[in-house]
């Protein structure tokens, strides 16, 4: 055999090696890879939040979203609401003041979503997670105290319905306040810090980027359907 033939053949088996090496690492050990780190990832979220985002790769889905939890409230903060009203009739007058200490949950409704969205690198690109969130915003608002004051007039008197329709202007006006509070980004950039906390340790060793972003979900369930899932909140407003 010729000195050319050898080299022509040892070229061929060189390229063909190469072949093999780079298919059996697109087809076999990275999809393998970035399937373990998917898993891992799932494991990581649900040990520290209690419940399975939706994992995708390269948008296909490996991992369907449970909802062992369906609210998670990461803050709160207490305030206070006043409500006062008075009717005259013939000059007797009644009034009625109401005084509201109020408790509200500022946190995310994962109804709404949590997914984790892989997306495999390709040559000389790293490959890329994507944490996506719904907005944070206001949970619950509950009242912890309610003080009342009613005078009646000498013909006007303060009845039962007048107390009730007061409180339910007090209600109105905690939850028009809540929805004010100035805390949904501190609950936002709480969650993306624990996120981080717990999967970048995993990440260390991967060539992946990965970043967290909240985006405006449409909710799955209607209000009025979470009203009994009181048992699938998890409160980290203490951490």
């Amino acid at each position: 055999m010729s000195d050319t033939a050898i080299i022509i053949i040892s070229v061929l088996a060189f390229l063909l090696l190469l072949f093999a090496g780079t298919a059996w690492l697109a087809f076999v050990h990275f999809p393998n890879k970035t399937l373990s780190i998917a898993k891992e990832l799932a494991e990581t979220v649900k040990n520290t939040f209690g419940l399975t985002p939706q994992v995708t790769i390269n948008q296909k889905i490996v991992y369907k979203r449970t909802n062992e939890i369906l609210e998670l409230a990461m803050l709160e903060q207490d305030f206070d609401v006043e409500y006062e009203t008075s009717h005259k009739l013939l000059g007797s007058e009644k009034r009625i003041s109401l005084r509201g200490a109020y408790r509200a949950k500022i946190g995310f409704d994962l109804q709404k979503g949590f997914n984790i969205e892989i997306q495999r690198g390709r040559l000389f690109r790293p490959g890329r997670i994507v944490l996506r969130l719904p907005r944070a915003e206001v949970l619950s608002v509950e009242p912890l105290e309610i003080q009342k004051s009613a005078s009646s007039g000498l013909i006007n008197w303060v009845t039962q319905k007048d107390i009730e329709s007061a409180a339910l202007e007090l209600e109105k006006l905690a939850l028009d306040k809540a929805s004010k509070l100035d805390m949904l980004a501190d609950a936002e950039k709480r969650i993306e810090n624990r996120l981080n906390q717990a999967l970048l340790p995993r990440l260390v060793n991967t060539p992946l980027t990965h970043e967290v972003k909240f985006l405006e979900m449409k909710s799955e369930v209607s209000p009025a359907e979470k009203g009994g899932a009181d048992d699938k909140v998890l409160d980290l407003t203490a951490g």
